[in-house]
C-alpha cells in the first residue's frame, strides 16, 4: 500500500487583499511627492538662517574695548513703524564691528558700524541731532534709499545707516545703548 498523503491545504489570499497590499506602497509614495510639492512650493527665507550680506567699510577702532562693550549691549530687535526688525546674522566674511537688523522684503537693513574714522562732515559749527543725550550728524550716504548718521560726541565714532522711509526713529534705541556703553566727549 502506498502511503497516503495528507490533504493539501491551499491557502489563497482574497484578491482584494492582494490588490491593497500591492497598491498601498504606490499610494504612500505618491502622497509623499504631492505633499512635498504643496508644502515646499515657495519657501520664505528665514531671517534666523539666511545670512545677510553687508559690505565692509574701514573701521580702524573696531577692535576697541568701547566697540566690544557697545556691540554686546545692542538690542536683538529694533522697533519701527513696520514692526520689530530682528537682528540678523551677517554673511561670511562679516565686516568687523558691524551689526544689522531687518533687511527682508526688499527693504535695506538698518546697519550699525562701530569704530569708524572721524567723518569729514564733523567740524566746528556742524549741525547735530540730539537723541536721548547722544549727538548725531548726518553724513553723505552713497547708498540710494538710505541715510547715515554718525555719533559726534562719543569716545569712538558709531555709524548708523537707516532706510530713508524709516526717518530717524531707529536712532532712539541705538542712542540708549550708546549712552550707556560709551563715554561722551566734546563734539568737533
Amino acid at each position: 500500500m502506498a502511503p497516503t498523503r495528507a490533504p493539501e491545504v491551499v491557502r489563497r489570499l482574497p484578491r482584494v487583499l492582494v490588490g491593497i497590499v500591492l497598491t498601498l506602497p504606490v499610494l504612500v509614495v505618491v502622497g509623499v511627492l504631492v505633499a512635498s510639492v504643496v508644502l515646499v512650493r515657495d519657501p520664505v527665507p528665514d531671517v534666523d538662517t539666511v545670512r545677510l550680506p553687508v559690505p565692509a567699510v574701514p573701521v580702524p577702532a573696531a577692535a576697541s574695548a568701547d566697540c566690544s562693550r557697545l556691540l554686546s549691549g545692542l538690542p536683538g530687535e529694533i522697533p519701527t513703524e513696520r514692526g520689530l526688525m530682528p537682528r540678523r546674522v551677517l554673511a561670511v566674511p562679516a565686516p568687523a564691528a558691524t551689526v544689522a537688523w531687518g533687511g527682508e522684503d526688499a527693504t535695506p537693513p538698518i546697519v550699525l558700524r562701530c569704530g569708524l574714522p572721524q567723518p569729514a562732515e564733523l567740524h566746528a559749527g556742524a549741525s547735530v541731532l540730539d537723541v536721548e543725550g547722544v549727538e548725531w550728524i548726518a553724513v553723505d550716504d552713497p547708498a540710494p534709499g538710505t541715510s547715515t548718521w554718525v555719533t559726534a560726541d562719543r569716545a569712538v565714532y558709531i555709524g548708523l545707516t537707516i532706510p530713508a522711509e524709516m526717518g530717524t526713529g531707529p536712532i532712539e534705541d541705538v542712542s540708549r545703548g550708546v549712552k550707556i556703553a560709551l563715554v561722551s566727549r566734546p563734539a568737533g
